[in-house]
């Protein structure tokens, strides 16, 4: 007779399987935080999914690569290509935010897939307001700038993915460590047992730290993730979006009146 698999070693099982895609797993950590009404365990496992990206939770530390910001475009009858974007060729509102440094927010399931599509060659990821610092960095330029972007050498991406795998390992170890030996699956209070020994730091050095009442056994009980530590910073979009506007009106006001003239 066939012994039936607990949730915990199917998730053990295939965390531990290296060539097994990041995306179903997480999504056995949703369904395993549901039964154990676990709330952390789920949001966490549903923003690495989903991403970060347009929303107002920090990106974990784990996902800062460092990356070459890079342009492509024109100068003169001379076309250039991953030419390296120093401080002084951005706009003077974007010099803080923009950097060899990229905050990676997209989902696994994406992160995965750039990596099969790459062939051992750089990606190329643009910020959101990528397209509108080209046009700025192109104003009273000798040359034109075509794109923005980072190029990123899939092991960094590839190191994101470990990241992730290695804290899944750690959940299912902690689990392994509070649960008797027999037992299939976790209660909700050895999930929240589990979780208190996990954190997750953000990209502002601040610790998200994964809290929730140890004596947990019933539905009616709560829990939370906290991010504590100092102001969180992110990137101001709209403040740049805002800002690129009001640059670009002027400029175009300045060459009609010039054209008035």
């Amino acid at each position: 007779m066939r012994l039936r698999r607990s949730r915990l070693d199917r998730l053990e099982a295939d965390v531990l399987h290296e060539r097994r895609p990041l995306a179903p797993i997480l999504r056995q950590v949703i369904a395993l935080g549901g039964h154990a009404h676990s709330e952390p365990l789920r949001a966490w496992a549903l923003r690495e999914l989903q991403g970060y990206e347009g929303i107002d939770v920090p990106v974990p530390d784990y996902r800062r690569i460092s990356a070459p910001l890079v342009m492509d475009g024109f100068a003169g009858m001379y076309r250039f290509k991953e030419q390296p974007v120093s401080t002084f060729d951005l706009p003077d509102f974007a010099r803080d935010d923009l950097g060899n440094e990229l905050r990676l927010g997209k989902g696994v399931g994406q992160i995965e897939s750039l990596i099969a599509r790459s062939a051992g060659q750089t990606v190329q990821l643009g910020d959101a307001m990528a397209a509108d610092l080209a046009v700025l960095m192109s104003q009273n330029s000798h040359r034109q700038v075509l794109r923005l972007y980072w190029a990123v050498h899939p092991s960094a991406l590839e190191g994101v993915l470990d990241q992730v795998r290695t804290r899944l390992v750690q959940l299912v170890g902690e689990l392994r460590a509070t649960m008797p030996h027999g037992q299939h699956d976790p209660t909700p209070a050895q999930v929240a047992q589990a979780l208190q020994n996990i954190n997750i730091v953000a990209g502002d050095n601040s610790s998200v730290t994964v809290t929730a009442p140890v004596a947990v056994a019933h539905r009616r009980g709560s829990a939370r993730a906290e991010i504590a530590g100092g102001p969180q910073q992110s990137f101001p979009r709209a403040a740049v979006a805002w800002t690129v506007s009001i640059t670009l009106l002027a400029v175009a006001a300045a060459a009609a009146w010039s054209m008035w003239l």
